[in-house]
């Protein structure tokens, strides 16, 4: 838990000037936020880690247990697993649970190989022949400056695909956000 907390405290700390200069643009509710764009990559890195954070979070209204999710006991302490409360259409598939590992969120599919899936995103495997499957694409690799504080915010998202022991016959899909925080020049 304590691992889990300095994780998501070190994420929010690296990804304070993203959120700040989202927050310019556009107010931030993490209970608005769309699922299937948060697992397409499709949301500020700093967004992400706004909404991540309020999951775990009992007390917010956006928090798992707010949004009618049920945690599931799990096969690793690296994932925190959750059933939804309806079914999730995302990459052509249905799910209604997923994981969330320190950066990322991930949809679990009831698909055993994910080498068509793989294809379908322009996924490469580099486990091939290994029997598992794990691969990311880059989706957005940028860098923003706080025009006030000089601060520097470098973003990266990828979409992930794996297979994993801690999930047998899933194929995990979703998106890996990493941003850090630079100091001014």
């Amino acid at each position: 838990m304590r691992i889990r907390f300095m994780v998501a405290l070190g994420a929010l700390l690296s990804c304070a000037v993203g959120v700040a200069n989202a927050a310019e643009t556009a107010p931030f509710d993490p209970a608005t936020v769309d699922l299937a764009e948060v697992l397409a990559c499709k949301i500020d890195g700093g967004h992400y880690v706004g909404f991540a954070i309020t999951i775990s979070d009992d007390d917010s209204p956006s928090s798992a247990k707010a949004r009618g999710w049920v945690k599931l006991p799990t096969q690793s302490p690296s994932f925190s697993s959750y059933r939804l409360p309806k079914p999730l259409s995302v990459f052509g598939h249905t799910t209604s649970t997923v994981a969330f590992t320190g950066t990322a969120m991930l949809a679990v599919l009831d698909l055993p190989d994910a080498t068509a899936l793989g294809a379908q995103q322009d996924v490469t495997n580099i486990l091939q022949g290994s029997g598992r499957f794990k691969g990311e694409r880059v989706v957005d690799e940028s860098t923003t400056v706080d025009p006030e504080t000089g601060y520097r915010f470098k973003n990266r998202s990828a979409l992930r695909i794996a297979t994993n022991p801690a999930f047998p016959g899933k194929t995990l899909i979703g998106c890996d956000y990493d941003g850090q925080l630079q100091l001014p020049a």
